[in-house]
């Protein structure tokens, strides 16, 4: 991999974090909110969407390609990348003692957040990259005009 790609992955993976700290952040705070009133969290809570995030990058990074994809498999990798994503995060909630999964809605409401936080991320991102592809072709189309022009 080029020092470009390198920067490039780098770029894009610290995009996608931020954007999902922010939308783990919100889904914890409306689940908070309308499931689990009366729970009471340290500071250590604050960890919890920093660390949910960087799986979620993880899962991206490694399912990304560099190569034209069909969309059938962009697809399946995106799939795959859900489920990654949705296992390691189960997972987690299954095995620690601060989430509640004994309660009949947490895994559920969690699997679901995760899917609409998902799902989120790849819209504002598809919108974010379209707006990018766009400046780039209307500068492209600026530069062979300039060039024809001599």
């Amino acid at each position: 991999m080029t020092g470009k790609k390198r920067k490039e992955l780098l770029i894009h993976a610290l995009r996608v974090y931020t954007l999902l700290v922010t939308l783990i952040t919100i889904l914890l705070i409306i689940l908070g909110k309308l499931l689990d009133r009366n729970r009471v969290f340290s500071y250590e809570a604050f960890l919890s969407p920093l660390i949910y995030a960087l799986i979620g990058t993880a899962a991206t990074v490694i399912t990304r390609s560099d190569k034209e994809l069909s969309i059938r498999d962009l697809i399946i990798r995106k799939a795959i990348s859900l489920l990654l994503i949705e296992c390691a995060i189960i997972f987690i909630a299954l095995n620690a003692d601060s989430i509640p999964t004994e309660k009949s809605w947490v895994i559920p409401g969690l699997a679901l957040g995760i899917l609409v936080v998902f799902v989120l991320a790849h819209v504002i991102l598809y919108f974010a990259d379209r707006k990018e592809a766009e400046k780039l072709n209307s500068d492209l189309v600026r530069y062979q005009e300039k060039q024809i022009q001599g």
